[in-house]
């Protein structure tokens, strides 16, 4: 953890390389907009440019770097190794943390070894392969882009065919039926537990951005539930080694009275429809929580 007293200088990053540069966009616009009274803010525009990045962040010599990209490049690890060599103190989860939650295959192993519940993975290419719906959804990548719902056997082989060599890229899972419960956590603790309504079967992109789910704070769930929910989001926030913020999301088979731990995102959206600021509002107001990111940022040194 860094610790400096007193900032002047924010130099907030926006945009990206990844398919959710409109998201990023939106984050930093909401973030610029509450700090930029109190502090000396200079929005910087993220391309695939690294040495014009690097020039830009050197010339503006900020006292913190407000990390608002998402996705690839984002929140992957790969911003925060340049920021770690740069040596500017950065928001949000540095370089392990970060690598480790967005690749979905190799944070699920991890939480299973932590004997949290996770979908079981299934093998597309089992020929004893009889457990439908599947899930598939990229290994790397957020804002729900990428995922669907295979019904059947024709819809998989259609799916292996569309994507042809890239299918490593993809994790496929057993769909697992019942509510989508997200967890927030702000200074390294639960700020709130909000389930996410929609009419289909999939929480993607267009019910997070376009047509809005509806969100519901503290949902109807049994004490054992709920503290179950803690339980795990704080676990793996913790082991992960996230620094101050994540939200951690679940499905929650009521069936079974079994949560299932789906992927934990250490650089939750800052748009005007995000969830952790909507779960943090009775705590604090979203100007609050951005200077609570900025006051415990991160820079390592190896």
């Amino acid at each position: 953890m860094v610790n400096i007293k007193k900032y002047k200088k924010v130099a907030i990053l926006q945009g990206g390389i990844s398919d959710e540069y409109t998201i990023s966009k939106l984050s930093a616009s909401a973030v610029h907009k509450v700090l930029k009274n109190k502090y000396n803010c200079k929005l910087i525009n993220v391309g695939n440019n690294c040495i014009n990045l690097i020039k830009k962040i050197e010339s503006f010599r900020p006292d913190i770097i407000f990390n608002c990209l998402h996705g690839y490049f984002g929140e992957d690890g790969q911003i925060q190794s340049i920021l770690n060599v740069l040596g500017f103190p950065y928001t949000h989860s540095g370089v392990l943390a970060s690598s480790m939650s967005m690749d979905k295959r190799k944070s699920k192993v991890f939480f299973k070894g932590l004997k949290i519940s996770v979908p079981e993975e299934i093998d597309p290419f089992s020929k004893k392969l009889n457990i439908f719906p599947i899930i598939t959804k990229p290994i790397n990548g957020g804002s729900s882009n990428g995922i669907k719902i295979l019904k059947n056997k024709e819809e998989l082989n259609k799916f292996i065919k569309k994507v042809g060599t890239n299918l490593n890229r993809f994790l496929f899972e057993k769909f697992i039926y019942g509510r989508e419960i997200t967890v927030g956590i702000v200074n390294n603790k639960v700020c709130g537990i909000m389930e996410i309504k929609f009419n289909s079967a999939l929480y993607d992109y267009n019910k997070k951005y376009v047509n809005v789910a509806e969100h519901i704070i503290n949902p109807k769930l049994s004490k054992k539930i709920r503290d179950d929910l803690k339980k795990a989001s704080i676990n793996a926030h913790n082991a992960i080694g996230c620094n101050c913020v994540s939200r951690v999301d679940f499905r929650y088979d009521e069936k079974k009275k079994k949560v299932y731990l789906l992927e934990i995102n250490t650089q939750p959206g800052l748009t005007n429809h995000s969830l952790l600021p909507e779960m943090a509002r009775k705590k604090f107001t979203f100007f609050e929580l951005c200077e609570i990111l900025i006051n415990n940022p991160t820079c390592e040194k190896y």
